[in-house]
């Protein structure tokens, strides 16, 4: 089976094996003390952590598994790709196949897991990367 993934740092994704919410998108930037002390606050006003196109309140924030997906960029991660991160099935039965279908992919929505650590790279180009599971 071929799963494709996009993404900008293939490498980064695959030795950190999880996957954010919102592709990674509308995380926070800043230190991890500055993180904490917003978290802290949101807790103890009852107001809300908007992070990774969530808005967390209370106990959400406190359970929330929230991660620095670069440097100084912190996300809430999608528990449910933990051990994994997501990309898009593929219907192609070769590797030739698996390039023109992923080229034409949708990558929007929930998508599936690909553990690195039971898959292949076996193709990237420029933000398009295919694996075989």
């Amino acid at each position: 089976m071929y799963i494709a993934r996009q993404a900008q740092n293939i490498n980064a994704d695959i030795a950190r094996n999880w996957s954010s919410w919102n592709f990674g998108q509308e995380g926070l930037s800043c230190t991890e003390e500055e993180l904490q002390a917003a978290i802290e606050k949101c807790v103890e006003n009852d107001s809300p952590l908007w992070i990774s196109g969530f808005e967390l309140w209370g106990n959400e924030i406190t359970n929330s598994d929230i991660r620095e997906l670069y440097s100084g960029y912190w996300v809430l991660v999608d528990d449910r790709f933990t051990g994994s991160i997501a990309g898009t099935e593929l219907k192609a039965e070769t590797l030739q196949q698996a390039i023109a279908e992923a080229k034409g992919a949708d990558f929007w929505g929930d998508g599936v897991r690909i553990n690195c650590e039971e898959s292949t790279l076996v193709y990237s180009e420029a933000e398009l990367h295919i694996f075989e599971v």
